[in-house]
């Protein structure tokens, strides 16, 4: 069976005149911030901004990732242990949830967001609840941000006002009308991704801070690639650390356009990641399979590479033993969550769609990490050591090599 890059097949000649959910995402009402609580966070991008920014170079950050300067008992972060908080695991390897007023990222000390990035990069996911950081400010947000490193502008999506680096999602308020009209020719809206896979130097960390949200629903599903790895076979371990895939934001940025959305940072990227990566501060080996932007992998035939994919589709996606589940718990609960995209898949959730409810509204500060690499094949160019110029593992699209 052939693979599908996510998005590619709204461009076949019979799909471009209908309904896409990935479209409706670049779509926004231009009195949207009318009718939002935080209208600061919910800005368009205006035309002089088109092709305004630039990608960014990260390549020390494989030895100054700030969880190398973490504790290993965290206790900058809780000074008397996590149980003096209000907590629970989501799972017996992933994902912390705190619900406790007391505890406020937005009061971490430099050596407390030091233990955030560590507790991050082993737990993998934190949900914090009944957090005063929506109300700081886009400036706050950013300063918070760049503490763990350069942070993204995605290319075409929403910002804050003033703010590129401060990516929106809105899905606006509505009743049961628009779930007929949303799922006119799809059975699902999910989109499995780690966050901007596609850069030379993709995301560490994302901080997703809720604005509004509805009161149960459009949650935010994760997969563990740690534990997806680990299923593997030895063999087949060994095989796919071999393996370097092509990741490209093509078909984003097709349905963008195709929704009249400016790109902020202008290019369509072929980017090549290994598939298996390893993480600079706990060594761990995990998948990179980005399902959102991979492309097929390199070096093989279109049957292997098809072959090769469709089976990481099944085994990472299918299996609800190493997923978990970030509830949003509506507007009051105030929750920021927090991941390590390196070794996370994620998806949202529109299982609300047939209710009516208010707005969907959050935004997210996204961290740029080290350049991927493993231990046997180096970076998705084969070097060991990382460096090099900022057009390093960028390859020609392959419809131009032929």
């Amino acid at each position: 069976m052939s693979y599908r890059p996510r998005g590619s097949d709204f461009f076949e000649p019979v799909n471009i005149n209908r309904s896409h959910p990935l479209k409706r995402f670049y779509k926004l009402d231009p009195d949207a911030n009318k009718n939002v609580k935080y209208p600061i966070y919910l800005a368009p991008t205006k035309p002089e901004e088109a092709g305004k920014f630039r990608r960014f170079e990260n390549p020390d950050h494989k030895k100054n990732d700030r969880g190398h300067f973490g504790d290993a008992q965290f206790k900058n972060l809780f000074p008397k242990g996590i149980d003096q908080f209000n907590h629970f695991d989501l799972s017996p390897d992933l994902g912390t949830e705190i619900d406790d007023e007391s505890f406020q990222l937005s009061e971490l000390t430099d050596k407390g967001r030091d233990d955030l990035a560590l507790f991050l990069e082993t737990r993998g996911l934190g949900v914090f609840r009944q957090q005063d950081f929506r109300d700081k400010g886009p400036k706050f947000a950013k300063e918070f941000g760049e503490y763990f490193g350069p942070l993204h502008v995605h290319p075409v999506s929403f910002s804050a006002e003033n703010h590129a680096e401060l990516l929106t999602t809105f899905r606006p308020a509505g009743s049961s009308d628009r779930y007929d009209s949303f799922y006119e020719d799809s059975t699902d809206s999910f989109y499995w991704h780690s966050d901007v896979s596609f850069e030379v130097y993709p995301s560490s960390f994302s901080f997703f801070v809720a604005l509004e949200a509805p009161p149960s629903g459009g949650d935010t599903v994760f997969i563990d690639l740690r534990e997806a790895y680990r299923r593997l076979s030895p063999t087949i371990q060994a095989f796919f650390d071999t393996l370097v895939v092509i990741h490209s934001n093509v078909y984003q940025n097709k349905l963008a356009e195709h929704a009249g959305q400016p790109a902020r940072v202008a290019g369509d990227l072929y980017t090549k990641h290994p598939l298996v990566r390893v993480h600079p501060v706990t060594g761990e080996k995990s998948l990179f399979f980005s399902r959102g932007f991979i492309q097929r992998v390199e070096g093989v035939k279109k049957q292997e590479s098809d072959f090769i994919l469709n089976f990481l589709v099944q085994h990472v996606t299918s299996n609800p033993e190493f997923q978990v589940r970030a509830l949003h718990r509506g507007t009051d609960s105030r929750s920021v969550i927090a991941w390590d995209n390196r070794f996370l898949l994620h998806t949202a959730t529109l299982d609300f769609l047939r209710h009516n409810t208010g707005n969907r509204h959050h935004y997210r500060i996204t961290v740029l990490g080290e350049r991927p690499y493993n231990d046997v094949i180096g970076d998705g160019d084969g070097n060991k050591d990382e460096g090099g110029s900022e057009k390093d593992g960028i390859i020609t699209p392959p419809a131009e090599q032929e």
